[in-house]
């Protein structure tokens, strides 16, 4: 599939392609476009890190700023879509609506004007309110037409500075829509958390990118090439391209995580020690990866088979991990080409004796 070989080396797009206006806007201007939905603020789960991040005197020394007329950062929007979506600034954009449209907080710790504290919006003067709402804002907006992958690098590298954001982080804020969705509604599945144990972090959304990188192997795997980021990148993109495989994808999901947890019990996707003992208490993604991926692709009939043999692959994954290739496989530089081959195909090898 064009645009799975990138490397590290290649430039991620023409620069000749990067389109961005800058644009001065009032901030009275950017709350109406939030409130008619032409700049997305609200998108349940995906900004939820970065829109709770910031404290009570952080906002309200913003809202100070503004009244003493106090320039701020400049702002970035993706405006190649509706609604626009924020790139940077969505920490501010947040103080402002739930100050000024919500009205729901009160200053606090502020510098200057201390006469206000435990002031809402609505009990401030009013040359104070038309000072907040006439301020000027600058902001860079990307234009439509822009490629998406200009697009997802520049959302990127805006958002790896300060209070950085993870991979996934970033995947699911920007892509949005049917992609993220999907990858949210397989996270939380009963089936994954049962399988995994309860084990998967939800912080930074580590548990979003396990599932992703099931879907990735599952559809495009025979299309791997690192680096594993873009990899993931890249079907996080193509997923509404495939929206009408989704149902059956999150069959097979759902019924890959019930098997591994009819096969291993609470050490599913752990190594193991010669006894069969869990080796540290964390889960291996690379065996999560590898064998969710081989269960999900077995039929009804070859799935049984499997379970009665249950004693058997257990016994000869164990003796698996012995195996010094493979081992390596699992635990070390485990995004390389060869590295992912070899444990895919180990264990594609050791259920097809018994399937």
């Amino acid at each position: 599939m064009e645009g799975w070989n990138l490397t590290d080396k290649q430039l991620p797009y023409n620069p000749g392609d990067v389109d961005i206006r800058q644009q001065t806007f009032i901030v009275g201007d950017i709350l109406w476009k939030i409130k008619y939905n032409e700049v997305e603020l609200w998108r349940e789960d995906v900004y939820q890190r970065r829109s709770n991040a910031w404290t009570l005197t952080q906002r309200s020394r913003l809202i100070e700023s503004l009244i003493m007329r106090i320039p701020l950062p400049i702002f970035y929007f993706d405006g190649s879509e509706s609604p626009w979506k924020i790139i940077d600034g969505l920490h501010r954009l947040t103080t402002l609506y739930t100050f000024i449209e919500e009205d729901q907080w009160e200053l606090k710790d502020l510098e200057f004007l201390t006469e206000y504290e435990g002031f809402k919006y609505s009990e401030l003067p009013f040359r104070y309110q038309r000072a907040i709402q006439q301020s000027t804002i600058e902001a860079y907006i990307i234009n439509p037409g822009t490629p998406k992958q200009v697009k997802f690098n520049i959302f990127q590298r805006i958002n790896t500075g300060g209070t950085s954001l993870s991979r996934q982080e970033i995947r699911n804020a920007y892509y949005g829509g049917l992609a993220t969705d999907f990858i949210n509604e397989l996270s939380k599945a009963p089936e994954f958390l049962n399988a995994t144990n309860y084990k998967i972090s939800t912080h930074r959304m580590k548990d979003k990118e396990w599932v992703l990188r099931f879907v990735a192997f599952y559809k495009f795997i025979e299309l791997y090439a690192p680096p594993l980021e873009k990899f993931l990148d890249k079907t996080m993109e193509i997923i509404p391209n495939f929206d009408h495989e989704l149902s059956v994808i999150k069959s097979d999901f759902i019924k890959s995580m019930n098997l591994c947890g009819e096969l291993f019990g609470d050490t599913a996707f752990y190594t193991l020690n010669v006894k069969g003992e869990k080796l540290g208490s964390n889960v291996n993604i690379a065996l999560f990866e590898t064998w969710s991926v081989n269960l999900a692709k077995l039929s009804d009939c070859e799935a049984k088979n499997v379970l009665s043999n249950k004693s058997l692959i257990v016994f000869d994954f164990i003796k698996l991990l012995q195996d010094i290739d493979f081992y390596k496989s699992i635990s070390a530089s485990t995004s390389g080409k060869k590295a992912v081959i070899t444990r895919f195909m180990s264990i594609e090898s050791l259920i097809k004796q018994y399937k």
